[in-house]
């Protein structure tokens, strides 16, 4: 377990020796089958969840018949920053349900504290995190609200590439175009132009932002 730890950015610059003190101090992880309810609007725990193995599907709260997909979070990935520190809020902004079957590691609070006052590493690793969700929010939110479909569109695949520039659309071709607020034939016509325009590079089920 210790070694699993390194695969997630909280820890890295982290020792082999300190990690193995970090795991001795974890709780068993916790397998979740497929479209299982982790988290939801009143049942979740004030905890990080590290994605040991699996992914997991990230959905508005509501109505199940009017939610969309926000994100799709995979092995290595994290989730529960929102719900952490806090303590105003009884309720959880998202619903997350295994995509398959989903092994999570929670890190309580009360943990994550000691964890962040113990190691400057991870304290500085966790606000960087921060840092980028607020610059991703930031993005959503202008491609939500501004200019032409193509505008929106590019603004979202921009705010959902990974470090490698790779962007895996979460969901179905459905659930974007609610998402963004287009119709499935916008969206389609969207990506044709922004491929075609070499703005997008398609590469197999996944795009790059060239």
């Amino acid at each position: 377990m210790a070694s699993t730890l390194s695969a997630f950015f909280l820890f890295r610059g982290i020792g082999d020796e300190e990690r193995q003190r970090i795991t001795a101090r974890l709780e068993r992880p916790v397998t979740f089958r497929r479209g299982q309810v982790v988290y939801n609007t009143h049942t979740f725990r004030r905890a990080i969840g590290l994605i040991l193995s699996g992914s997991v599907i990230v959905r508005s709260s509501g109505e199940a018949a009017h939610s969309v997909v926000i994100n799709r979070l995979h092995t290595g990935e994290i989730f529960g920053v929102a719900a952490l520190f806090d303590s105003a809020s009884d309720d959880y902004v998202t619903e997350i349900t295994a995509d398959e079957e989903t092994a999570v590691q929670f890190i309580p609070q009360e943990l994550m504290a000691r964890l962040i006052a113990e190691f400057p590493t991870i304290a500085e690793q966790y606000i960087r995190f921060l840092s980028g969700r607020i610059r991703f929010l930031n993005r959503k939110l202008s491609a939500l609200t501004n200019g032409n479909a193509e505008n929106r569109l590019y603004h979202y695949l921009l705010a959902h590439q990974d470090e490698q520039g790779t962007i895996r659309l979460p969901g179905t071709m459905t659930e974007l175009a609610n998402t963004l607020n287009m119709g499935r034939s916008s969206l389609y016509r969207s990506l044709d132009t922004l491929v075609r325009e070499g703005i997008l590079v398609k590469e197999g089920k996944t795009y790059r932002i060239s």
